[in-house]
């Protein structure tokens, strides 16, 4: 079964630092050029015109660039082409990861000297494997991964505060290192995000569990209802927030789902496969028992409920006594409430590893 990775996140923020101030200084006055003005790529370019010289969008859908222009998220751009990429001191790919690497070989040549170069794709391996490819040494590359967004995409569902309290990564990786990450840190903490530092590898590794296989249970849950609804006619006028909430995510744009699911495919088939084994646990769990049984089999009869089962305070008191489904839904509730309360995972002195990835 996966553990934990090699060497904890590192959270990037200084003890007592904050968003802004001298360390944001730099910012000021430069140019920062945003490649692809959906919902992330137009939220961050929302979220830090204030804070640069100049932001410049470029989108292949001109829709989306005369949106952001409207909105005042961006000064100039193009839907042509990247040549203005020249102008850019600082440039952000918030494309779909199947395009990643087409994207990167086109910027390339319009990519200053020391010009500082991140994106936020989902899954890091094949990123920075596209990166060392196609980007000359020049160029100070490190991926980048919001933890944010919704169920919707392209330039109407972006939001200057879509990054208020998540975790933002970043992936320092040879040969740029940790130096291409560090001057994003206060423009991203700037945005609302909290930055951690991973090994691109162990990213992977983390979100499989943490963002794709939801996907992978939520468009389950939904194809197990598309199949079910022929027989069921009233499926559709019964289902409310618990299908919908669940099935959530299921909602996005299918393009971006698979290649995210397909890109990080062989750090997500474990989970599959403990998936499988829990949906096992829990329907043995279901099974109602034989008669003279307990809930529990023979062994837990009654479940401490009382004589002759007609003490109706089981819920009140838990029942842990014999249930094995009720302990198995009550631990994943106890689990939910916890890690949802989690800020985040706590400081660490290690630094991230060294994998090679790609």
């Amino acid at each position: 079964m996966p553990g934990p990775g090699r060497g904890g996140p590192v959270p990037a923020s200084e003890p007592g630092g904050r968003p802004g101030g001298d360390r944001l200084e730099r910012w000021r006055g430069r140019v920062l050029a945003v490649v692809g003005l959906g919902q992330i790529g137009g939220s961050l370019a929302a979220a830090v015109r204030p804070l640069v010289g100049r932001v410049l969008g470029f989108d292949r859908d001109p829709a989306a660039l005369d949106h952001a222009l409207a909105a005042g998220w961006v000064d100039a751009g193009s839907s042509a082409g990247l040549d203005l990429l020249r102008e850019a001191d600082a440039v952000v790919l918030a494309v779909p990861l199947g395009a990643m690497p087409a994207v990167l070989e086109q910027a390339r040549p319009f990519l200053r000297p020391g010009v500082l170069l991140t994106d936020t794709g989902s899954v890091k391996g094949p990123v920075v494997a596209a990166a060392r490819q196609h980007l000359p040494a020049q160029v100070a590359f490190v991926g980048g991964h919001p933890m944010a967004g919704t169920e919707r995409w392209g330039a109407a569902a972006a939001d200057p505060g879509l990054f208020r309290g998540c975790t933002w990564v970043l992936t320092p990786a040879a040969p740029w290192g940790e130096g291409a990450a560090r001057p994003w840190i206060p423009l991203l903490e700037a945005a609302g995000a909290r930055v951690l530092l991973m090994d691109p590898v162990d990213h992977d590794r983390h979100v499989a569990l943490a963002s794709h296989l939801p996907l992978l249970v939520a468009a389950a849950l939904a194809g197990t209802a598309r199949r079910g609804a022929g027989s069921l006619p009233h499926l559709a006028g019964l289902v409310a927030g618990g299908f919908r909430d669940t099935t959530r995510v299921a909602g996005g744009h299918p393009v971006l789902g698979r290649d995210m699911l397909r890109a990080n495919w062989v750090h997500l088939a474990p989970w599959l496969e403990v998936l499988k084994e829990e949906l096992d646990r829990l329907a043995r769990a279901v099974v109602p028992a034989g008669p003279g049984e307990g809930p529990a089999g023979p062994e837990g009869r009654a479940g401490g409920t009382g004589a002759g089962g007609g003490d109706f305070t089981g819920l009140a008191q838990g029942g842990e006594g014999g249930d094995p489904l009720f302990r198995y839904l009550d631990a994943a509730r106890r689990f939910r409430e916890a890690i949802l309360r989690r800020p985040g995972p706590p400081a660490e002195t290690a630094r991230p590893g060294s994998s090679e990835d790609g």
